[in-house]
């Protein structure tokens, strides 16, 4: 019996060794960012990429509101001007409830709102609760990775971004 179980046990210690190795590290300082495109509230898509300095990125609503309170006065290019990009994980929410209401009212706001909604994007940004994590790049290369608790703090981040 050992001897018919040896090649099934071989063959799944391989499969977890090789899932395991196609697993991304979680993005940290130092780490480097594969361009990728996603597509804002608009369907319109949004690129993450070389000239991108900032990128915003939130889980949960407390979180989004502070990004609502920090870019829904500004004019639409404030985020583009600043190379900067504000990104949200909505794949834990019903799409029924995504596609009737939660789209409809992002359209409203001016600035742009890049939508993950398979979480295929965004799985590997760091986030904390009722925070927007706000991740520093240098040619797609993380300089550093912070954590804002203020609409302020948001606007202070993509502001020295672009410089």
């Amino acid at each position: 019996m050992m001897k018919r179980l040896l090649p099934s046990l071989a063959l799944l210690v391989a499969l977890t060794a090789l899932a395991f190795d196609t697993l991304a590290a979680p993005v940290a300082t130092g780490s480097t960012l594969k361009p990728f495109t996603i597509d804002d509230q608009h369907g319109k898509p949004g690129q993450v990429d070389e000239n991108t300095r900032v990128l915003m990125f939130s889980r949960d609503m407390t979180a989004n509101k502070l990004a609502k309170a920090a870019f829904g006065s500004k004019p639409a290019q404030y985020l583009p001007d600043a190379h900067a990009m504000y990104l949200i994980d909505v794949s834990g929410m019903p799409s029924f409830v995504t596609n009737t209401f939660a789209i409809p009212k992002m359209q409203k706001y001016v600035y742009r709102i890049f939508l993950d909604r398979e979480a295929t994007k965004t799985t590997d940004l760091p986030s904390q609760k009722k925070l927007v994590t706000v991740v520093h790049l240098d040619h797609l290369k993380v300089t550093s990775i912070d954590y804002a608790s203020s609409a302020d703090a948001l606007v202070r981040a993509v502001e020295a971004g672009a410089k």
